[in-house]
């Protein structure tokens, strides 16, 4: 069922009303939270993640009968796909190096599921490193890929270029959610060039899998 522009709009209020709900909420349910400690706060962070930015994505695309080969996770475009994400990645790394004035690289190693998961036992420490990727890699890029295929529709736009307004839409989107929570101007900036380049990447390459790698090579990117 391809999405009209009335329900694109709803779809986008739900999927946008549930992460607003969810990221205003963090102050409250942290405390919570750090009291189950280890492995326990992994999985909580990740279902919390999930219900901000997943869950809703996902019953929607089912009420819409669509499928993830709708949204550009296919094998077709996936080099291009895959090597504009790598060029995206190697520039947001240096930038965000120059910023902090030492050389960051390692995927998520600032997320606090990673390095709960990097303390824990093995097998323990693998499933939650997974999870994290899932959760915080593919999950939070699919919701970039749907804002902005919903933000198309809306506008009537075919989702094609550079300068395609889901892509833009996505990337103020981004920024401006991480900036309330208290990232500043810097963390404006960092989080509208990463949503720009999530949403941007299908609608240049006809592929969102490089969203994907791009989003999980550069979130909360540190040092080893």
């Amino acid at each position: 069922m391809t999405a009209t522009r009335s329900s694109a709009a709803v779809d986008l209020a739900i999927a946008v009303s549930v992460t607003l709900i969810c990221g205003f909420s963090i102050p409250a349910i942290t405390p919570a939270l750090k009291r189950l400690g280890g492995m326990r706060e992994v999985f909580a962070l990740a279902m919390f993640q999930f219900t901000a930015e997943g869950l809703a994505v996902l019953l929607l695309m089912a009420v819409r009968r669509e499928r993830l080969s709708n949204y550009g996770f296919s094998s077709r475009g996936v080099l291009k796909s895959v090597a504009i994400a790598v060029l995206f990645a190697i520039i947001y790394d240096a930038a965000l190096s120059s910023q902090m004035g030492q050389p960051v690289w390692v995927p998520l190693r600032r997320h606090l599921a990673l390095r709960l998961s990097l303390a824990s036992e093995f097998p323990l420490n693998l499933v939650g490193i997974a999870t994290t990727v899932m959760v915080w890699g593919f999950f939070e890029a699919l919701y970039g890929v749907f804002f902005a295929n919903r933000l198309n529709h809306i506008v009537g736009h075919e989702g094609h270029g550079w300068l395609t307004p889901g892509a833009w839409g996505f990337g103020l989107f981004n920024g401006l959610i991480h900036a309330a929570l208290g990232q500043g101007v810097s963390g404006f900036l960092g989080s509208f060039a990463s949503g720009y380049a999530i949403a941007v990447i299908p609608a240049v390459a006809g592929n969102s899998w490089g969203s994907v790698l791009f989003q999980t090579l550069t979130n909360a990117v540190g040092r080893m």
